[in-house]
Formats: C-alpha cells, sequence, structure tokens
C-alpha cells in the first residue's frame, strides 16, 4: 500500500526536531514524562513516513463542506 505524503518539507523536519527532543527528555528524566515519549514517537514516525492522518482527514471534512454551500 502506497501512501502519498502530505506534509510539506519543513513542518517534516520539524516534527523530527521535536520529536526527538521529547524521546531525549525522557531518557534525562523519565518519570513525569513517560506519557510523553509516545507523542515523540508518533511525531517521529510522521515526520520519517510524510504523512498525517490528521491532515487528510481536515482535508475531506473540507471538500465535504465546500461541496454543500
Amino acid at each position: 500500500m502506497w501512501i502519498q505524503p502530505n506534509m510539506q518539507p519543513i513542518e517534516r523536519w520539524l516534527r523530527l526536531y521535536f520529536g526527538v527532543i521529547i524521546v531525549a527528555i525522557y531518557f534525562f528524566n523519565p518519570f513525569p514524562y513517560k506519557e510523553w515519549t509516545f507523542s515523540g514517537l508518533l511525531l517521529i514516525a510522521t515526520a520519517a513516513t510524510g504523512y498525517c492522518p490528521v491532515y487528510t482527514f481536515l482535508r475531506k471534512r473540507k471538500e465535504k463542506r465546500g461541496s454543500q454551500l
């Protein structure tokens, strides 16, 4: 299955940057930030693939609303 990238390159780099920071914080102070690590991993995964499912959902919703007007 091929996933079409729907993010700009600058956004991919920013997601990768902040995802690595969130995961790195876990290694320095794991106790209060344990749950935040998952969000950092999601940012890294979306940056690696270039695909954000939320963008696809919002685009379909916008197109559907535009056809009703």
